[in-house]
């Protein structure tokens, strides 16, 4: 009976320690991604919703958008030593895999005058 009570203990310590790995690899999955970071004037989006300039919106990827479906998930741009969250509102036909296109506003907030244009920036999932 002892022997029974010992293994059925090891397997349930097996099946947690198992069961702990997708959280460990979810995190590494949720690593910074790098890509232009460029500006475009809001409006009605992808996601249904119609947004202004002054808000702190992001357009994604056409290609990341129609793999995650990401309307209203939170993106942290980070740009020498400054980062702003953003909220996914809609889907950039013209973006590489990994770029990221804001209103004006927040582009202004993180990385600067408009008239940058575009810049190479790292994000990551909020």
């Amino acid at each position: 009976m002892f022997s029974f009570i010992t293994t059925t203990i090891s397997a349930l310590c097996l099946a947690l320690t198992t069961s702990a790995a997708p959280t460990e690899a979810g995190v590494q999955a949720a690593a910074s991604q790098t890509g232009d970071i460029t500006w475009y004037n809001t409006g009605l989006g992808a996601c249904g919703q119609t947004n202004n300039d002054s808000e702190l919106v992001a357009a994604v990827s056409h290609s990341l958008y129609d793999r995650e479906h990401p309307c209203g998930r939170k993106i942290r741009i980070n740009y020498q030593g400054r980062s702003l969250v953003v909220t996914v509102v809609d889907r950039c036909q013209a973006c590489a895999e990994d770029d990221v296109d804001l209103s004006p506003t927040a582009f202004e907030n993180v990385i600067g005058p408009l008239g940058i244009g575009r810049v190479t920036a790292s994000w990551d999932w909020a």
